[in-house]
């Protein structure tokens, strides 16, 4: 991929922890969920819909929303249920990766015209099955989680299923998400960070979730975090899940898991603007 050109970014001003701008946008419904605007549709080709990862609310595609606003196009990021600023009720404990599917169904039918489904993490998961429900402009993978029916995928061990699984501490958080120094101050990411539905979880952890290849008929990126640990995503997996739907594979060397707010995020962000404007002008 080319170098996409540079973007004049409002966000973030020094601190890329600093989630604050996502508290002042607009919301819209959706579903059990809910949408994020960072800009609405100019015309510019098809916007984005940024799908978050397990733990994490649409608050963390903050940075991204401004780019990519800046680039003149739509994008909203999503709130699953449970999840950011919404509760959690006595059924979040069963929530599945299947309802979280729902809910990114229903904020692609709330939005103007298809859009390109971006998904995080566990957050690729649901993005891939609504992009198999509706149609969609394209999908962008960002360190994704594997489909159960990926061959040689990596299950984990499962965790208790009666119980919300709590957010990762300071020390999971410097060391996966952002593969930043001991003493870095991340309170900004641990008090936005909610707990877990331990099915969403398992659903992940135990390859439960399948999705077939002939449903993903649209052009997609996967892009991997080149600092990601080899636990979760072991060599060539990720590499692995973009062939199986035909998709381009790039590796971010620099980047951790969370590079949508890591310090060198507009790495990733101008990886996916590269890769809208050669599929759509």
């Amino acid at each position: 991929m080319t170098n996409a050109s540079p973007i004049s970014c409002p966000f973030p001003a020094t601190d890329p922890l600093d989630f604050s701008a996502a508290d002042r946008l607009s919301v819209r419904p959706a579903g059990q969920g809910r949408l994020l605007i960072g800009a609405a549709r100019q015309g510019r080709g098809p916007g984005l819909l940024f799908v978050p990862g397990a733990y994490h609310g649409a608050w963390c595609y903050a940075h991204y929303l401004a780019y990519f606003a800046a680039a003149g196009l739509a994008c909203a990021a999503l709130d699953m249920r449970g999840h950011g600023a919404l509760p959690q009720d006595a059924a979040f404990l069963r929530t599945t990766i299947g309802d979280l599917a729902e809910d990114v169904v229903s904020a692609l039918d709330a939005l103007d015209g298809p859009a390109v489904l971006v998904g995080h993490s566990m957050g690729a998961l649901p993005a891939l099955l609504a992009a198999g429900r509706r149609p969609v402009a394209g999908v962008v993978l960002l360190a994704p989680s594997p489909p159960g029916d990926l061959p040689g995928a990596l299950a984990l061990p499962p965790v208790p299923a009666d119980v919300l699984r709590a957010a990762p501490g300071d020390a999971e958080i410097r060391a996966r998400f952002l593969a930043t120094t001991p003493d870095r101050d991340v309170r900004d990411v641990a008090r936005r960070l909610c707990a877990e539905s331990p099915q969403v979880l398992n659903d992940r952890y135990l390859l439960r979730v399948a999705v077939d290849p002939a449903s993903i008929r649209v052009p997609g990126l996967c892009l991997q975090a080149g600092l990601d640990t080899h636990d979760r995503h072991p060599p060539g997996q990720d590499e692995a899940i973009a062939r199986r739907y035909g998709f381009a594979h790039a590796t971010l060397a620099g980047q951790p898991h969370c590079m949508m707010y890591a310090d060198r995020w507009q790495v990733s962000a101008a990886a996916i603007l590269d890769w809208h404007r050669s599929r759509f002008g």
